[in-house]
């Protein structure tokens, strides 16, 4: 960067040399009362060296100093003037040499943002005015703008330069400020550094005092230097960004590269661009095999590369697209595709490609299949054979049945005057269970076509369901008392078997399932819900 600055300062020497007679500005300056002057640094031991200079060589002459720097800064001079022989405690003691914090000086004048003009002449005025009456001249260094523009306050430090400015035309004093030139880094600070520059009479050059200019060609050198810096940082971050990029670039392509599922891309012509280690792998080639030729080449079915180009060059983008490809063994692996192109505005730059191995999972789906067609056509001879035999029992039993049936109905028409009422209800009893006992033998026929999907609904009255069922069922009639019916009960849509079924199961555990000593009670009801029957079984179980 020195280089830089140097070729700069050359430049910026030559352009303002008609209007600087170098003689009339000797190596070490007596800082005249009224100047306001201000140096960008860049190493702190220049600041220092160039405050110390400023001081010493009113100091040593018996003017006054007032320094308003930040605590580290008042050490370093104070170290510094110690080396250049002068007792600073004995200047202080004499009210020669006055130290204050910028910070806390800062704190009593400023208003929000920007500084209170009456504070600052209150506080900072009335400093200088007793300390320039005491003494020939004074002279003063500050740095409280250097913390305002450090902190991004660049308006409040312009203003406060503006006060200094306004304070110099009310008492005779030299002021002396500094700036970091890191502070302006950048090229938007151009402007701002000028504006610095045009609150003082002198810019000092470079990183010493004895570079002085007048202030147009200091402006201008200033703002090269500032212009150089700025210009070497931004040189800096571009290649920090640059190497970020590199190395970004390298770990993408080290994921992509060692991805467990195989990537590719394609161009507009069909042409493998480049591939990763597993879409090399599933197919068993070198890159110099794959890479390079028409992917058409590793696909076995025609029409299905066909349609995958035809798909994208359209736009379309392709999700678990299955495909099969020929491995270099001559075997074939099916695949699963997710891909899709990456575009320049209209123009096709290459394909993004991921492609999966489903060969073992397409397998596995083809024995299930092949498993589950053999169960299938297992469980239809099955049904088949349920059938059969559904048929074959309801023969055989209902035949007997129907005798049972035909002697009862003969003794209860032949000969009820000459039997008990008892045995006349016995005889009824048989005849009833005989007919339920054939209902459900051609309930089991009925099996075979519910298996099917054949399962035929009617209107079903559900008051005469439970009366049959209760009549039916010994245990029930027994304990009629327990049941309560809420009449009336709907006509509902369904399969009386089955629905007889489910009405007895629910009462026999209603009336079994209830504490010792207590009498179960069931109640049974019916109500229409939006077009909908809902039958309630409600007990104290």
């Amino acid at each position: 960067m020195n280089q830089v600055i140097n070729h700069l300062q050359s430049e910026c020497k030559e352009t303002v040399a008609s209007g600087f007679n170098r003689s009339a500005h000797p190596a070490s300056v007596k800082a005249l009362p009224g100047e306001h002057f201000v140096q960008f640094y860049e190493a702190e031991e220049s600041l220092v060296a160039s405050v110390c200079e400023h001081l010493a060589g009113g100091v040593v002459n018996g003017e006054g100093a007032i320094v308003i720097a930040t605590p580290e800064h008042h050490a370093a001079f104070e170290d510094q003037l110690t080396v250049n022989g002068l007792n600073v405690s004995s200047l202080k003691a004499r009210g020669q040499y006055l130290a204050l914090d910028a910070a806390k000086t800062l704190s009593l004048f400023m208003a929000g943002e920007l500084p209170d003009p009456a504070l600052f002449e209150q506080t900072v005025g009335g400093l200088v005015a007793k300390m320039a009456a005491s003494k020939k001249d004074l002279r003063a260094f500050g740095e409280m703008v250097a913390l305002l523009w450090g902190n991004g306050n660049q308006a409040g430090a312009i203003r406060l330069e503006e006060l200094w400015n306004d304070l110099g035309t009310k008492h005779s004093f030299s002021l002396f400020c500094a700036y970091p030139l890191a502070a302006f880094d950048g090229s938007a600070n151009s402007a701002r550094m000028l504006h610095v520059c045009q609150a003082h009479t002198r810019v000092l050059s470079g990183e010493s005092l004895s570079k002085e200019m007048p202030i147009s060609g200091l402006q201008q050198l200033a703002l090269l230097q500032q212009k150089a810096r700025s210009l070497e940082i931004e040189i800096e971050e571009r290649k920090n960004s640059q190497e970020m990029l590199a190395r970004r670039e390298r770990e993408l392509m080290d994921l992509l590269e060692n991805a467990a599922e195989g990537i590719h891309q394609v161009a507009a012509d069909g042409k493998i661009l480049w591939a990763n280690r597993a879409e090399l792998e599933l197919l068993g080639y070198e890159p110099e095999e794959y890479i390079g030729r028409h992917i058409a080449e590793f696909h076995a079915d025609d029409d299905i590369i066909s349609d995958i180009l035809s798909r994208l060059k359209q736009g379309q983008r392709l999700h678990e697209y299955e495909a099969r490809l020929k491995h270099k063994d001559g075997s074939i692996r099916n695949v699963a595709i997710n891909s899709n192109v990456c575009w320049d505005g209209d123009k096709f730059i290459y394909t993004r490609c991921f492609t999966r191995d489903v060969t073992e999972r397409k397998q596995t789906a083809e024995i299930l299949e092949g498993i589950v067609a053999e169960r299938t056509v297992q469980l239809r001879e099955t049904i088949a054979q349920l059938e059969a035999f559904s048929y074959s029992v309801s023969h055989d039993l209902r035949s007997p049945l129907r005798t049972m049936h035909s002697y009862a109905r003969a003794l209860l028409e032949d000969h009820a005057p000459s039997l008990a009422p008892e045995g006349i209800d016995y005889l009824k009893r048989i005849e009833k269970a005989a007919v339920r006992l054939d209902h459900l033998i051609r309930d089991i026929l009925a099996f075979s076509k519910v298996a099917n999907g054949e399962v035929e609904l009617k209107p079903v009255a559900l008051e005469q369901l439970l009366e049959n069922l209760i009549h039916q069922h010994p245990a029930f009639d027994q304990v009629q008392s327990s049941l309560l019916l809420e009449r009336p009960l709907h006509v509902v849509l369904g399969h009386e078997t089955y629905l007889t079924q489910c009405l007895t199961n629910l009462i026999e555990n209603a009336l079994k399932f209830v504490p010792s000593g207590v009498t179960p009670r069931v109640r049974i009801r019916s109500e229409l819900i939006r077009g909908v029957v809902k039958v309630s079984v409600v007990d104290n179980g």
